[in-house]
């Protein structure tokens, strides 16, 4: 799925552009805005990976909203529309990181080939960032684990100079969640996807091993024994299998953790 904005203060040009998306493969949300005034609202309010605009408009140019829209996301991909065959237009949107330049009245071919680039960049991108996250979250596993069970501190001066240790201190109670059976290897991932929707708030989840699991909380102020139960009564309904929880002591800092585990 794509976030696409249109920019211009013709609505019958904002409708020919969506009519021409609408004619493409692939799944996109759409939104409209007037002039670069609007459109600045929008892309700091809506996720958009990517802008069409009109370059003659009043208020703000698609120059000026280009170079914006820019400054405030960088990967952000920019489709430009004029009617102006000046190259020094095509030069300027360049020199702002605009990724295509198009002369009005817009050919559908052409549209499709520049549209295609674009939405090829967002994918490229979006793979990156999914890769780059996958790697953070396994180094971050690996080396929690790693000083779970071991306690060495060389292990968290390691890990300090890879991943961000702010996240590991700002964890305050752990709730320890044993099974009777080999579940969490192959419950993870929808397991953690809905305790998220059971319990409404801020964890950091990892598995030790195929029988025992680990829930990290932020909130000081919390009761969770309470916390316990709810998560107890929902692996009963869902699992049916036998669960043991332990709720750990309050503690400040990540070097608590070894012996909050133990």
């Amino acid at each position: 799925m794509t976030n696409v904005l249109i920019v211009d203060d013709e609505k019958i040009e904002r409708e020919g552009l969506k009519y021409l998306l609408s004619r493409e493969e692939g799944e996109r949300t759409v939104f409209e805005a007037a002039n670069g005034k609007q459109a600045l609202q929008v892309l700091r309010s809506e996720d958009i990976q990517l802008l069409l605009t009109d370059i003659k408009m009043p208020h703000m140019t698609g120059l000026e909203l280009s170079k914006k829209a820019k400054e405030e996301n960088p990967n952000l991909q920019i489709i430009i529309f004029s009617g102006f065959s000046d190259f020094t237009f095509a030069q300027e949107a360049i020199r702002y990181g605009v990724t295509e330049y198009i002369l009005k009245p817009v050919n559908p071919d052409d549209f499709h080939k520049v549209l295609e680039r674009a939405e090829s960049e967002i994918s490229k991108r979006r793979k990156k960032e999914s890769r780059e996250i996958k790697e953070k979250n396994f180094l971050q596993q690996y080396f929690l684990q790693s000083y779970l069970y071991s306690g060495k501190k060389e292990i968290l001066q390691k890990a300090g100079e890879l991943i961000d240790l702010d996240k590991w201190n700002s964890w305050h109670c752990a709730i320890l969640i044993e099974s009777d059976v080999a579940l969490f290897d192959t419950a993870e991932e929808n397991l953690e996807q809905e305790l998220q929707k059971e319990l409404h708030r801020m964890f950091f989840y990892m598995n030790l091993n195929a029988r025992q699991s680990l829930i990290l909380f932020q909130d000081v102020y919390c009761d969770y024994q309470l916390v316990a139960n709810h998560i107890y009564n929902f692996l009963k309904r869902e699992y049916m299998e036998r669960f043991y929880l332990a709720v750990s002591r309050k503690f400040d800092g990540c070097e608590s953790l070894p012996s909050v585990l133990e």
